[in-house]
């Protein structure tokens, strides 16, 4: 076994960082006020695969987007957190609700603000784009770009981990 193996098998949370992550960090300004983003829909598959194995899933974002929190709305991602640079706290609070120790978190992020959570939980994860200090402190450089599915690979890392990717796939089989 692995060391990302054996990380991903104790995760019982998955925490992630929304803009470079779930999307590019692209904001899209237009004549009215406030923005848009473009999320992967793979990563919201891989949301909903997650919370059917019982493992509940956060967002912890800096920029406080309605964009966020309608997509954390139509994944029904109860714990979602926006508008929140200091993420330490707000990891912890999730650690006493659910029961948990930090090793028993993943978490991706993909700048500065994210590396109190990389560096305390599980299995840190995070985008090929992240920035050096983050790679460095990462368990797991996934080689995709933010935006481009990497929750679903992280998701799926853990569900193999804990012997129930079978079962995903065995739900689309002919």
């Amino acid at each position: 076994m692995t060391d990302l193996q054996f990380r991903a098998r104790r995760i019982k949370l998955l925490c992630t960082d929304v803009d470079g992550v779930l999307t590019d960090g692209s904001l899209h300004f237009g004549p009215e006020p406030g923005h848009t983003k473009a999320f992967n829909v793979r990563d919201g598959a891989g949301i909903k695969w997650l919370q059917k194995a019982g493992i509940p899933v956060a967002f912890i974002s800096g920029l406080d987007s309605p964009s966020t929190w309608n997509r954390a709305k139509h994944l029904e991602v109860v714990d979602c957190f926006a508008g929140h640079l200091e993420k330490l706290p707000i990891l912890e609070q999730l650690c006493a609700k659910y029961g948990l120790q930090m090793d028993e978190v993943a978490f991706i992020g993909d700048d500065l603000h994210d590396l109190p959570l990389l560096t305390r939980v599980g299995l840190a994860a995070c985008p090929e784009d992240a920035v050096a200090e983050v790679r460095a402190a990462a368990h797991w450089i996934v080689p995709l770009y933010g935006g481009r599915g990497i929750l679903r690979a992280v998701v799926e890392e853990i569900l193999k981990a804990k012997g129930q990717w079978d079962e995903v796939v065995g739900r689309y089989s002919v």
